[in-house]
C-alpha cells in the first residue's frame, strides 16, 4: 500500500529536528545526561497529556517496555556527546536500522527486501568515512556509549511500531515519553543527581530539546510507523549525521574533513535506496 505524501513531508520535519538534539545536547552539559533526558521526557509527556486516551493492558505493557528502551537510548546517548564529537556520536547512533531489520526478521519473519540491504550497506560506508577522523575530542568510551544508544533506539522503535496500529499518535507519544521519564527517575535519586539550580541558557537547551527533537522528531517518527515498516522508517535517520555535522560545524566549530563531506553524500545515495517502496510487478498484480 503506498504511503501517503504527507508521511514523508512528517518524515521530513522530524529528521531536521532529531538532527538538531546532539548540538542542543551539548548546550546543556551544565547538567547531567541522565538529568537532560530525564526533563525532555517528562516535559514532553506533560504538553502531549491532553491527548491520552485508554489503551488495553498488553498495549501498555509495550508502552512501559519501549518507554524503558528510550530511556536507555537517550541516557546513553547524552553520555556518549560528553565523550567524543557530535558527528560520531550521531553516526553510530544511527545505527539502529540494522538491529531494527534484524529484529523484523528474526522475531516478525519479515525480513526487509534486498534492496533495504543493499542501501544501508552503502549508507554504513559514507557513515564509516564520516567517522573515519577520530580526533582528539573521541573517545572509545563515548563510541560505545553511543552504540548502547543505537541498540536501544532500535528496539524502541521495533516495539513502537507493534503498538501505534493500534494507539493513536497523541496517546502514544505522551505514554511512552511518561515511562521514559519514570525509568529515568529512580536512576537519577539513587546518583543524587542535582535536578535544578542550572542556569538560565541550561533550561532553554533542555527546553528546545523537549519541543524541537522530541516534539517533532520523535513524535513525526511515531507518526509515520503506522504507515512505514520499522526498518525501512529507521534507514531515513541515517541522514541524521549529515545535518548534525552542518550544525556542529556552523555552532560548534566541529569541521567535518574531506572524508565526513564524501561520506555524507554516500549515506544520502544509501538512505534513498533502502528507503525506496517496493514497486508492485504488474504481471503479478490481481
Amino acid at each position: 500500500m503506498p504511503v501517503p505524501p504527507h508521511v514523508y513531508a512528517v518524515v521530513a520535519v522530524a529528521l531536521l529536528a532529531i538532527s538538531a538534539a546532539g548540538v542542543l545536547v551539548r548546550g546543556a552539559e551544565e547538567a547531567h545526561p541522565l538529568v537532560v533526558a530525564l526533563w525532555r521526557t517528562l516535559a514532553a509527556s506533560v504538553l502531549l497529556s491532553p491527548a491520552i486516551r485508554r489503551v488495553s493492558r498488553e498495549d501498555a505493557v509495550r508502552i512501559g517496555f519501549a518507554g524503558a528502551l528510550l530511556a536507555l537510548h537517550f541516557g546513553s546517548w547524552f553520555g556518549s556527546l560528553h565523550l567524543t564529537t557530535v558527528l560520531r556520536s550521531t553516526v553510530l547512533v544511527t545505527l539502529a536500522p540494522i538491529w531494527v531489520g534484524l529484529l523484523e526478521w528474526g522475531v516478525l519473519r519479515s525480513p526487509p527486501p534486498r534492496r533495504f540491504w543493499t542501501g544501508v550497506g552503502i549508507a554504513l560506508l559514507g557513515v564509516a568515512l564520516m567517522a573515519s577522523e577520530r580526533g582528539e575530542e573521541a573517545s572509545l568510551a563515548g563510541d560505545a556509549l553511543a552504540l548502547v544508544g543505537g541498540i536501544s533506539g532500535a528496539g524502541y522503535f521495533f516495539l513502537g511500531k507493534t503498538v501505534r496500529a493500534r494507539v493513536g499518535i497523541g496517546t502514544y507519544a505522551s505514554l511512552v515519553c511518561l515511562a521514559a521519564a519514570a525509568s529515568l527517575l529512580p536512576v537519577v535519586l539513587v546518583l543524587d543527581l542535582p535536578m535544578g539550580g542550572f542556569r538560565t541558557d541550561t533550561w532553554l537547551w533542555i527546553a528546545a530539546l523537549a519541543l524541537g527533537p522530541q516534539l517533532l522528531g520523535h513524535n513525526g517518527l511515531n507518526y509515520a510507523l503506522a504507515y512505514i515498516p520499522a526498518a525501512r522508517l529507521t534507514s531515513l535517520t541515517l541522514l541524521e549525521p549529515v545535518g548534525a555535522a552542518l550544525l556542529a560545524w556552523l555552532l560548534l566549530g566541529e569541521q567535518p574533513a574531506a572524508a565526513a563531506a564524501l561520506g555524507g553524500g554516500l549515506a544520502v545515495v544509501g538512505v534513498l535506496a533502502a528507503a525506496r517502496e517496493e514497486r508492485e510487478d504488474p504481471a503479478t498484480a490481481g
